[in-house]
């Protein structure tokens, strides 16, 4: 459906932590921001081999329309349809979703409101931003948003021919895992688990190992590998022929990664360009929490400060941190639909 280009796949973030399109966005059945009342499950998925009609995803609704629907994960918008459609999904937006593992799966957004979509076919969206207005376009007798997650096994094939699972229980097992953590590090894990840069059991005061360094360049890193190489060797490789890493980087085996070796990388990678989503906390707020944990802020601009940083070695909280301040501080978030009435 999409010509992907070696541009555009550079831009394509990867997907790992997913969230709630509507509502509350790590917790069914709790109310939104700012008091939006809690959404309920109306029919969720129905297979084909169960009879009783097929329904290939999950309808949320609380009584409003309006309601803003935002992408459940970093995805690339595949279709677009703004007005009132001529098929039964109405106005929707469906985007293009490359999990961890190298799975193409797709997330379909439903019977919004005509108008409300304004993403374009190609564009990168980010977890949480939003992709329409809850409506009720299409066959839909009352305001809701219809919700799919697509499996695709083959990915020459439209969005439509791909498996549908359970979108709920989809989201469910892949919600940010350190939404618990209360320090600094938690906001900066969640961002990073959903860019794919560090995994739901990753401890974030944990010295941060090479390899797992590596990958989370590789996951940053703007490039056209789709999927990445299934060895270390295989990945350094690819990534000195992408210009991440140097040819001769005096590693030593075994040996923690320093923070020369941090700071080096960052520098490459910033030259290479990234695909990452703006960091998590607005820019005050981010300013405040690397000038606390690092002694200064704005450390991807301050490279040399950065790599006498001492003692001890960078943990991976502490990646997650540097990663984000390269890609920038958090936008103000949009406020919520006031009900229609």
């Amino acid at each position: 459906m999409l010509p992907l280009g070696d541009d555009l796949a550079g831009r394509w973030c990867w997907s790992g932590a997913w969230t709630y399109a509507v509502g509350d966005r790590a917790t069914p059945g709790a109310p939104g921001p700012e008091g939006v009342p809690v959404y309920h499950l109306l029919r969720g998925l129905v297979p084909a081999a169960a009879g009783g009609g097929q329904h290939q995803g999950a309808d949320l609704a609380n009584g409003q329309p309006g309601g803003t629907v935002r992408a459940a994960a970093h995805g690339l918008v595949v279709a677009v349809e703004r007005g009132a459609g001529t098929n039964g999904y109405g106005s929707h937006v469906v985007l293009a979703h490359r999990l961890c593992d190298g799975t193409l799966a797709y997330s379909v957004y439903a019977h919004l409101l005509p108008g409300s979509a304004t993403a374009r076919a190609g564009d990168p969206v980010w977890a949480g931003e939003p992709v329409g207005r809850v409506g009720r376009s299409g066959r839909a007798s009352t305001d809701h948003l219809h919700f799919e997650v697509r499996i695709a096994g083959d990915p020459g094939r439209r969005w439509e021919h791909a498996r549908a699972v359970d979108p709920l229980e989809f989201v469910a097992a892949r919600l940010p895992g350190h939404r618990a953590d209360t320090t600094w590090a938690g906001a900066y894990l969640d961002w990073g688990q959903s860019a794919g840069l560090a995994d739901a059991e990753g401890r974030g005061d944990a010295p941060l190992e090479r390899a797992t360094w590596h990958v989370m360049l590789a996951r940053a890193a703007r490039h056209p590998l789709l999927r990445l190489p299934g060895s270390a060797a295989l990945l350094d490789a690819a990534l000195v022929e992408e210009g991440v890493l140097p040819l001769d980087r005096g590693d030593v085996a075994g040996a923690p990664l320093s923070w020369s070796e941090l700071a080096r990388d960052l520098a490459r990678l910033e030259q290479v360009g990234i695909r990452l989503p703006p960091g998590p906390l607005p820019g005050i707020l981010h300013d405040r929490t690397c000038a606390i944990r690092l002694g200064f802020g704005h450390p991807t601009r301050h490279l040399k400060r950065l790599e006498r940083r001492g003692p001890g070695d960078p943990t991976l909280a502490e990646a997650c941190l540097l990663l984000a301040d390269l890609a920038g501080a958090a936008p103000a978030p949009p406020p919520e639909a006031a009900p229609e009435r």
